[in-house]
């Protein structure tokens, strides 16, 4: 089934286009987005309530949440409005399948906690110890981070590829017949072939999230509605880039 749908590659300018589209589709439905957002926020609240159970709850759900949105998004696409409704319907098309991603995201967290403790744990203890002192020699700080460079680049890579594997991952299993590693396989091959794409919505997403900061810092009274309205354009942005580079193809397969 792999082999009939498969990733395009994309222009770069198109990593702008992915951010506009997304822009749209959260002014067009814009009590959909908050009304959507509000309840997945106060999920993430109440699992944070729970000390162990609920970080694992959210982890474990969370693809499944966002799979929904991506039901959303097709709803706006086609013309309606999208609702809380749809936050629940990614539980109710693959599940399972939608779970197995979830425990391959606490299977990564725990990795990336693993090689961060058994590799640096002393070593970070130590650089915090000398950022917190005033006194502290700076060639001394200079040479924890110098020695901790490895492991923060290790940490980057597996973290971009856990990014990378679930970035079409929730769409390619809501909308196609994929299984999870087949899905996991072509969300990573859609990022890396179209790594141009993607370093620019980076760019124009990073400026955005600093603009963002800026603001928030200034009027610190709206800082909460500016991050739902990112938050909503960075989903409705990665629907955006699911259609384009997968569309084209995962249309032709009837999803299960």
């Amino acid at each position: 089934m792999a082999s009939l749908i498969q990733p395009r590659r994309v222009p770069a300018s198109h990593g702008a286009r992915w951010i506009v589209s997304g822009m749209h589709a959260v002014l067009h439905s814009p009590i959909g987005w908050f009304s959507t957002q509000i309840a997945w926020f106060a999920f993430l609240m109440l699992c944070s309530m729970l000390p162990m159970a609920g970080p694992v709850a959210f982890s474990l759900s969370l693809p499944a949440f966002f799979a929904g949105m991506m039901i959303g998004c097709r709803t706006i696409e086609e013309g309606r409005s999208l609702r809380i409704n749809h936050l629940f319907s990614g539980l109710k098309i693959q599940p399972k399948r939608l779970f197995q991603l979830g425990m391959v995201n606490i299977a990564g967290e725990t990795l990336l906690t693993l090689i961060l403790v058994l590799w640096g744990g002393q070593q970070v203890i130590a650089l915090e110890n000398l950022s917190m002192d005033g006194a502290a020699n700076l060639e001394q700080l200079q040479a924890a981070i110098f020695s901790l460079t490895p492991l923060f680049v290790t940490l980057a890579l597996i973290q971009i590829a856990l990014l990378m594997m679930g970035w079409f991952a929730p769409a390619l299993l809501v909308f196609t017949p994929l299984s999870t590693a087949e899905a996991l396989t072509l969300s990573s091959r859609g990022c890396l072939i179209n790594l141009p794409a993607f370093l620019l919505y980076t760019l124009i997403m990073g400026s955005l999230l600093f603009a963002v900061t800026l603001v928030a810092f200034a009027l610190p009274l709206i800082s909460g509605l500016l991050t739902l309205v990112i938050v909503a354009i960075i989903i409705a942005s990665v629907y955006a880039s699911y259609q384009d580079v997968f569309g084209a193809t995962a249309s032709s397969v009837s999803a299960p």
